[in-house]
C-alpha cells in the first residue's frame, strides 16, 4: 500500500513537518487526554458519590466514555471539512483542545452538589466529545506525517502518553483531591491540556502549507470497508480488541471479591499499573526493531496470556499478591501489544481519509468491547470468576492467533 508521507515530500514551497515535533506533540497531547480519562475512570465517580450522588445515577458518569468509542461516526467530517485559517488536522486539534479547556474551567466553577449534577455531566460530555475529536485528528496527523520506520515510536508515544496521563488523572489528582478540591482538580487538568497544546502550535504553519492545496474529498465509512483487504483486518482487529479489553478490565472487581482493600488496589493499579504500561510502551518499539513484526506481536500476546493466567492462579490460591502482580503485568502486556496494533493501523489507515479509517479500525473494537463490559458482570456472577477467567483466556488466545495470521511470517519490523 502506498503511504502518504508529507514529512518526506516537503513540496515545492519547502514546507516540512519534522516527525520529531509530531511525536513530541502527540505524546504531550495524549498525556492530557490520559489525565481526562484517568480522572473519569478513577476520580469522578468516587468524588460525586462522596458528595451525595445516588448510586443509580452513576451510570450517567460512565456515559462520558462513550465519545471515545463512537468517534468513528463523525470522523468522516474531520476528513472532509477543515477550518479555513488552520491546517487540515491542526485545524481540528487546536480548537478541540481549547473547547475542552473551557469546559473544564467551567466545571471548576460549579461545585458538585444535588443542583449541579446535570450541569457537570453536560460539561463533562462537552470535554470528552472535544477530546475524542482531537484524538481522531491526532491519529490522522500521525498517519500523514510520521515515516513508516517511526510508526512504532508514534504508537508508543500515544500509549505511553495515555499511561502517564492516567497516573496524573487517576492517581496523583485523586490522592491530592482533599487538598485541591473540585475546582483545583478541574483547573489542573485544564492547565495540563492548555500546556500540551503549545507544541501543536508549531505545526500549524507547516501543515497548512502542505495541505493548503489538497482537494477536499468526501470521506465515508463505506469507502474504508471497500478497500482491498480491509474487511478481514477490521473483523480480526475488532475481535482481538474486544477479548483484550475483557482480559484486564475486570481485575479490580476480582480483587475486591478477594478481599483486597480499595486503598491497596488504588495505590498499586492506579499508580504502578500506568507506570508499568509506560515502560512497556517505551520498550515495545525496540522489540519491533529487533524481531519480525509477527514474532514481536506474538511475544506480547503471550505475555498477556501468561499474566492473565497469573491472575487466575492468584484467585484460585487466594493470593492477593499474585493476582495484583498479574493485573499489573497484563495491562503492561496489553499496552505493548497496542503499540504493534497501533503501528499496523497507522499503515492500514494511510490514504485520503486517514481520520475515518483509523477511527473505525481502532474505535469500533473499543466501542463493542466497552458494550460487552456492561454485559459480562452478569455472566461473571452466574459462572464465577474461575470459569470466566479461564474462558476469556481461551477466547483471547483464539482471537490473537486469528489476528496474527494477517501478518506474514517474514515481515520484519521497521528498520
Amino acid at each position: 500500500m502506498q503511504t502518504v508521507n508529507h514529512a518526506v515530500d516537503a513540496g515545492s514551497d519547502g514546507a516540512r513537518i519534522r516527525p520529531a515535533i509530531v511525536l513530541l506533540s502527540v505524546a504531550l497531547a495524549y498525556v492530557s487526554l490520559g489525565a481526562i480519562l484517568g480522572f473519569v475512570q478513577g476520580g469522578v465517580a468516587p468524588v460525586l458519590r462522596t458528595r451525595g450522588m445516588d448510586l443509580s445515577a452513576m451510570r450517567w458518569v460512565y456515559a462520558l466514555y462513550l465519545p471515545f468509542g463512537i468517534a468513528f461516526l463523525w470522523a468522516p467530517v474531520v476528513d472532509s471539512r477543515r477550518w479555513p485559517w488552520l491546517g487540515r488536522r491542526t485545524g481540528w486539534i487546536v480548537p478541540m483542545q481549547w473547547i475542552a479547556v473551557l469546559a473544564l474551567l467551567a466545571a471548576a466553577c460549579n461545585a458538585p452538589g444535588p443542583g449541579a449534577w446535570g450541569i457537570l455531566l453536560a460539561l463533562g460530555m462537552v470535554a470528552t466529545l472535544a477530546a475524542a475529536t482531537m484524538d481522531v485528528a491526532l491519529d490522522a496527523l500521525t498517519v500523514e506525517t510520521v515515516p513508516e520506520a517511526q510508526r512504532p515510536a508514534a504508537a508508543a508515544a500515544k500509549m505511553g502518553g495515555v499511561s502517564l496521563g492516567s497516573v496524573l488523572g487517576g492517581g496523583v489528582l485523586v490522592a491530592l483531591y482533599p487538598r485541591l478540591g473540585w475546582p483545583g482538580a478541574m483547573a489542573a487538568i485544564a492547565a495540563l491540556m492548555a500546556v500540551s497544546g503549545v507544541p501543536m502550535l508549531a505545526l500549524i504553519g507547516a501543515e497548512r502549507a502542505l495541505t493548503g492545496r489538497s482537494p477536499r474529498r468526501r470521506a465515508g465509512i463505506g469507502q474504508m470497508l471497500r478497500k482491498r483487504g480491509m474487511r478481514p483486518r477490521f473483523i480480526r482487529l475488532t475481535l482481538l480488541a474486544c477479548t483484550l479489553l475483557a482480559l484486564f478490565n475486570f481485575n479490580r472487581l476480582l480483587l475486591v471479591d478477594m478481599g483486597v482493600s480499595l486503598e491497596r488496589i488504588g495505590s498499586v493499579l492506579g499508580t504502578a499499573g500506568p507506570l508499568a504500561n509506560a515502560v512497556a510502551c517505551a520498550l515495545a518499539p525496540l522489540l519491533v526493531r529487533r524481531l519480525p513484526l509477527r514474532s514481536a506481536a506474538m511475544s506480547m500476546a503471550m505475555a498477556c496470556l501468561a499474566s492473565a493466567c497469573l491472575v487466575w492462579l492468584g484467585y484460585a490460591r487466594m493470593s492477593p499478591a499474585m493476582a495484583l502482580a498479574g493485573s499489573v503485568l497484563v495491562t503492561a502486556g496489553a499496552s505493548a501489544l497496542y503499540v504493534v496494533l497501533g503501528s499496523l493501523i497507522l499503515e492500514w489507515a494511510s490514504g485520503d481519509q486517514a481520520a475515518t479509517d483509523y477511527a473505525l479500525l481502532y474505535g469500533l473494537g473499543r466501542f463493542l468491547g466497552t458494550a460487552a463490559l456492561m454485559i459480562l458482570p452478569g455472566l461473571i456472577q452466574t459462572v464465577g470468576w474461575s470459569v470466566f477467567q479461564g474462558g476469556i483466556v481461551i477466547a483471547f488466545a483464539c482471537a490473537a492467533w486469528y489476528f496474527l495470521r494477517l501478518i506474514p511470517r517474514a515481515e520484519a519490523g521497521p528498520s
